[in-house]
């Protein structure tokens, strides 16, 4: 991982490019530093979770998104198999760009994404929390809809509050659950708490979690 500077890009037909107002750093971008993850494509910009500004706009774009807030999402599909057609496009085998994967990403001053992938924000929004949004808060949702969603009064034990964990205690209390939050970390646990967890259990001593859960109810 090295410090560079690169061209700003051009968009694309159909894409846009952004001003990068906040990116957030995901534990994969440690894999790739470490080379742990190595997907062959070198030199790449780094960063799946970015928010900021469109600044330009390719053909076939309406030039009336210029100025416009938005989030990146990092997976671009086909747009025509089932998963595109389900919301899965994680799943797409055709994928047309992977930010910050196999496609540049949001670590730089400015990006270039197709125009689908700028979701946009509410100008309420700050950057900086808009930005995990395209990671953490799409895998908790991802999580919950593999759990088979969850449900008012729910008992909800979530296991590990860090960004992804910190994100489904907030979804388990939006869909008024009862949540437990088990993480070693005294700092994660309060955090969690914040954040509307109704029990935090420390998860140090993991024979013991089990335990600790049944007696928090």
């Amino acid at each position: 991982v090295r410090l560079e500077e690169v061209p700003i890009p051009t968009p694309a037909p159909g894409g846009v490019v952004i001003e990068v107002r906040a990116a957030a750093i995901c534990h994969t971008e440690l894999h790739f530093a470490d080379g742990t993850l190595n997907l062959g494509v070198q030199p790449i910009t780094l960063g799946h979770e970015a928010a900021g500004v469109v600044v330009a706009v390719g053909d076939g774009v309406d030039a009336s998104r210029v100025g416009e807030h938005v989030l990146l999402y990092y997976y671009a599909g086909c747009g025509a198999c089932p998963h595109c057609a389900t919301g899965d496009q994680q799943l797409c085998g055709a994928l047309k760009a992977q930010l910050g994967f196999v496609s540049d990403g949001g670590l730089a001053r400015y990006a270039a994404a197709p125009a689908e992938n700028a979701l946009p924000l509410p100008s309420s929004i700050p950057f900086e929390h808009a930005a995990p949004i395209g990671c953490a808060v799409t895998t908790a949702v991802h999580a919950e809809k593999r759990a088979g969603g969850l449900k008012a009064n729910e008992t909800v034990v979530i296991y590990g509050c860090n960004g992804v964990g910190q994100m489904l205690v907030q979804l388990a209390k939006l869909r008024s659950c009862v949540v437990v939050a088990v993480a070693r970390q005294q700092r994660h646990r309060d955090v969690a708490l914040e954040l509307g967890a109704d029990h935090a259990v420390d998860g140090t001593d993991a024979t013991g979690v089990a335990a600790a859960v049944r007696a928090a109810l």
